[in-house]
């Protein structure tokens, strides 16, 4: 039957990753969904390496490397200023998925220089006011906040909307 035929190449074509509508599944996936694949898992992580690796950086200019208790002050920093925003973002200690469907976002919000370049200029900042383990501690929480509350706002700036 021909109109049957039509009908299901058509609905085919109109979900994504359906049988026949041309979408590469298992062995057939090209390189450059590999590629989308590893830039999309490796957007967040990218950003928040260049944040802090910043931040750290110019705060060692200014006030030397760390020791071992601004490096720990450091590491409780950041972890303590995550879990709380993750408690934020979640509502409570579980962080479940919320049942929407992923989106897209587009190319711009992994555009992370604003987020490494506020972290620095905080970092900076606290050179001039703090030292020693607060200095470190404070460089650890301010970064990732900076880069958590930033990015979150280029993500929901640049997200691809779905129109209905």
């Amino acid at each position: 039957m021909p109109g049957r035929a039509s009908r299901s190449q058509t609905n085919s074509r109109s979900r994504p990753g359906a049988a026949g509508s041309g979408s590469p599944t298992g062995q057939e996936r090209t390189y450059r969904d590999q590629l989308r694949t590893a830039v999309s898992a490796s957007a967040a992580p990218h950003g928040y390496t260049l944040a802090l690796w910043t931040a750290t950086t110019v705060t060692s200019s200014g006030r030397g490397a760390p020791g071992p208790a601004e490096v720990l002050a450091l590491l409780a920093g950041a972890t303590l200023a995550f879990v709380a925003l993750s408690a934020v973002a979640y509502g409570g200690a579980a962080m479940t998925p919320d049942g929407r469907g992923r989106t897209g976002t587009r190319i711009w919000a992994a555009f992370h220089l604003p987020m490494a370049a506020c972290a620095a200029l905080v970092g900076l900042l606290l050179t001039r006011c703090c030292s020693g383990a607060l200095l470190w501690g404070l460089v650890g929480v301010t970064t990732t906040s900076v880069y958590l509350l930033g990015v979150s706002v280029q993500f929901h700036c640049f997200a691809v909307r779905r129109h209905h």
